[in-house]
């Protein structure tokens, strides 16, 4: 390395001089013992030059006797830097909630402080990532630079180089140890719930053949029958709670599926696992259409036989047990034909209003016996359902259990990833000093009984 041969070419340039100055005819103590002095740090500076490869095995050594370990180091960063952006994004949340409910002096007074707590603490335990990251990759170099700099004649650049020689050393193999540091001091245990108890989840509808049913409302309610939450599904079937603001609730909860003049309800215990949770359900019976458009029918009085689709019209074939009624459900503007057994419609319609979109229901009343329902679908009117969702961290909040939980969590957090680093940082630094002490002074009695003897 071209650095190593100029800080060896520099040791011996301060040998060179140093013996110069001792043998000059000039009966001055104090140039001889500058001579002395520049003559033991030309061979120090060598001997060091000499051991690169000795440091630099020596943190490979160090780390693998105390066990640090950088790959779990970076699993503890990624981890601690992913829960720190959860936990802004939701105090973030709940400070628009608190906004949209007019509690704003909360948000201001409340949630602000909080949040710029947990920037200072990602902020911290980020450049402190990153730095030792630097360290980390530049190792060699850093120690290379290091020799260069203590080599430089007359100990001008002396302090520097220990230092930079030392850093490395330390901070490799230290920094990894600050997630045992923190455990260590952290005499406060986490509390065991998190401030909003939600998973992010995919939830889906089916009709009873599988197809999805679309633009569904979800509502959700303990089982005290308060309140959870209120999702609409989009035009693919699907209520999209993934981001932390729509999250859902896990334990037992009761899952009403509301459709256009239809309801079908689900008794639910949601259970953590894979995230997103991704959870469907299949209401029996009904038979989906297109969006907004229905079949629907009693299970415990008639029997799907065949569903068919031919040239975009709808057969269905029912095995009909008891009197019942069969209901074609669709969005007012849409062009059907609807008949019975082949031969006229043999029903009559009613018209309703659903989440302020206009709908007309076919009702066909069937006797004991087989029968065929065809719907012949021309074009049709698709409305999005006016729905004003209401999010499970919305309904968490305006309980007011969330901020006591909230003060406490970043609390914790800004002692453990603020207070904690910054303490361990300054081990590091006093140990990097002492070593870069050790190399820039204590060896001169070692290097001297080199030079002259003992």
């Amino acid at each position: 390395m071209d650095i190593l041969y100029l800080a060896y070419y520099l040791s011996i340039l301060t040998y060179v001089l140093g013996a110069a100055l001792r043998g000059l005819p000039i009966p001055l103590v104090s140039i001889k013992k500058l001579g002395s002095r520049l003559m033991v740090d030309g061979v120090f500076s060598a001997f060091l030059v000499f051991s690169y490869k000795g440091l630099v095995y020596s943190i490979s050594y160090f780390s693998s006797l105390l066990g640090s370990n950088w790959d779990a180091f970076n699993a503890w960063y990624i981890a601690e830097a992913a829960a720190l952006t959860t936990l802004f994004l939701v105090l973030k949340t709940i400070g628009f909630i608190y906004n949209k409910i007019g509690l704003g002096f909360l948000a201001s007074g409340l949630i602000s402080p909080l949040v710029s707590l947990l920037i200072d603490v990602l902020v911290t335990v980020t450049v402190f990532y990153l730095a030792v990251s630097v360290i980390y990759a530049t190792a060699k170099t850093l120690i290379a630079v290091g020799l260069l700099l203590y080599s430089v004649p007359f100990r001008l650049t002396r302090p520097a180089g220990a230092v930079l020689i030392a850093l490395p050393i330390v901070f490799t193999i230290g920094a990894p140890f600050l997630p045992s540091f923190i455990s260590l001091f952290s005499t406060v245990t986490p509390p065991d719930q998190q401030l909003i108890q939600g998973e992010p989840a995919l939830i889906s509808l089916v009709d009873l053949v599988g197809n999805p049913v679309a633009y569904f409302v979800l509502n959700s309610t303990d089982l005290e029958g308060n309140l959870l939450y209120t999702y609409l599904s989009d035009s693919n079937g699907v209520v999209n709670a993934t981001s932390i603001d729509k999250w859902i609730p896990v334990g037992p909860q009761v899952l009403d599926f509301l459709l256009p003049g239809s309801k079908y309800t689900v008794e639910a215990n949601i259970t953590q696992g894979s995230k997103p949770l991704n959870l469907t359900y299949r209401v029996p019976n009904v038979i989906s259409i297109n969006v907004n458009h229905f079949i629907y029918y009693n299970t415990d009085e008639a029997i799907v036989e065949n569903i068919s689709r031919v040239n975009g019209t709808l057969t269905v074939v029912f095995d009909v047990l008891y009197n019942t009624k069969v209901y074609v459900v669709y969005e007012e503007g849409s062009s059907l034909v609807i008949s019975v057994d082949g031969g006229g419609s043999g029903g009559y319609e009613t018209s309703f209003e659903w989440f302020g979109v206009d709908y007309k229901a076919f009702t066909a009343d069937l006797s004991p016996g087989v029968h065929t329902l065809t719907v012949q679908v021309g074009e049709l009117n698709i409305s999005k359902p006016d729905v004003s969702e209401v999010s499970y961290l919305e309904t968490t909040v305006e309980k007011g259990s969330v901020m006591p939980l909230a003060v406490s969590l970043v609390s914790l957090t800004f002692f453990r990833l603020l207070v904690l680093p910054v303490v361990y940082i300054l081990i590091l630094v006093s140990a990097t000093l002492g070593l870069a002490k050790l190399l820039g002074g204590v060896e001169a009695r070692i290097s001297r009984v080199m030079v002259f003897g003992p």
